[in-house]
């Protein structure tokens, strides 16, 4: 798998990609590959049925092929199914407005950073490292075994999570355009910002300090409106995948984010050799198929034979029971009428030869 493409996914596509993800939450892991360009395969099983999780650098999303994994990947893939194989998926989260996404297992915790190279860094419920993907240094963290693992700090805040009189203070304190301090003070996507100061008609280049207070309250309540928004598609504009409207033309779109990236992120050599695969896979599974059909015929005709054979043997006895019922009834009419054991066996088969001896003394009877 070679020259995958690398699609940029804003903070919001994220958050609306997390919710397409949900269902995979009480899913439990099955197994964990390494695809042959890297990146990882995760397959959960669901109450939709088993799904493939494909984890990228920049991006996560449920696959409508099956990639081919290495034959023998070993590394990190085998420690991460080491420890999630066969567990439940307790949350799927992403933190805040950052490009950070968190699986919650039981006893550990799978941290996906999907920014520069992307990393995967699983640990315990203590926030200690069991194993980072790549491991990583700066001033502030370090993405090493038995670390302490923490978040790297956020470029500004969730713009759903400020408020208006937060947000005023900033403005005032801050040098430079308004524009500009938005893109320092709020964690969101340049164009998405861009797009509602021009939807508000808002001037940019004017110095944030000079902004006011009416200004700051509908900038901030209309990049609320559209973060606390569903999505409604996914559109590529110029590399970048959104989904909400940024005031310029669409390069594609589609029904979801999962979607767009099988599309966008897949090369055609990748999409054929996957649809090969699901082919063999198909018909292996109609050939399984078909034995198990013959070998549940095979045994439904035993079945039914046996059935038929224990019916016979029912009717059969069932004759007997009734021959014997009357049998008895025809003895018992003979001994009150005061015929002797003699008599009583000698009129009985003269119809049909069926007592060999009787004695009533002894409650006996023997049948021919």
């Amino acid at each position: 798998m070679e020259n995958e493409k690398t699609i940029q996914l804003s903070n919001l596509t994220l958050k609306h990609l997390v919710a397409e993800l949900k269902f995979l939450e009480n899913g439990f892991v099955n197994n964990v590959q390494t695809l042959e360009n890297g990146w990882m395969k995760m397959k959960v099983h669901t109450k939709q049925g088993d799904k493939n999780l494909v984890l990228t650098p920049n991006a996560l999303f449920i696959s409508n092929y099956s990639l081919q994994a290495k034959s023998s990947p070993g590394g990190f893939s085998a420690l991460l199914k080491k420890y999630l194989d066969n567990q439940r998926i307790i949350s799927l989260n992403q933190r805040s407005a950052d490009r950070i996404i968190v699986f919650e297992f039981m006893s550990v915790l799978m941290i996906l950073e999907l920014f520069a190279k992307g990393n995967v860094i699983l640990c315990d419920k203590e926030m200690k490292i069991i194993k980072a993907m790549r491991r990583e240094e700066w001033k502030d963290r370090k993405l090493e075994q038995n670390e302490e693992y923490k978040f790297p700090s956020s470029k500004g805040i969730n713009p759903v999570e400020e408020t208006p009189k937060a947000f005023e203070t900033k403005l005032a304190e801050n040098k430079k355009t308004f524009f500009g301090a938005c893109v320092d003070i709020l964690n969101t996507s340049p164009a998405i910002l861009e797009y509602v100061f021009d939807e508000l008609k808002l001037d940019k280049k004017k110095n944030a300090n000079e902004a006011t207070s009416t200004e700051a309250k509908k900038l901030l309540k209309k990049l609320q409106d559209i973060y606390n928004s569903p999505a409604k598609k996914a559109f590529l504009i110029e590399g970048a995948l959104y989904t909400t409207e940024i005031g310029v033309p669409k390069d594609k779109e589609f029904e979801s984010v999962s979607s767009a990236l099988n599309a966008l992120m897949l090369n055609e050599e990748v999409k054929e050799n996957a649809m090969a695969l699901t082919k063999e896979a198909k018909v292996e599974k109609e050939s399984k198929y078909e034995k198990e059909k013959r070998a549940k015929e095979n045994q439904m005709r035993g079945l039914e034979e046996q059935a038929k054979q224990a019916q016979e043997k029912g009717e059969q006895i069932y004759l007997k029971y009734n021959e014997l019922k009357e049998l008895v009834e025809a003895i018992k009419k003979g001994e009150a009428k005061g015929l002797s054991e003699k008599e009583i066996i000698e009129k009985i088969n003269s119809k049909k030869k069926l007592i060999k001896e009787m004695d009533f003394k002894k409650n006996k009877l023997i049948l021919l």
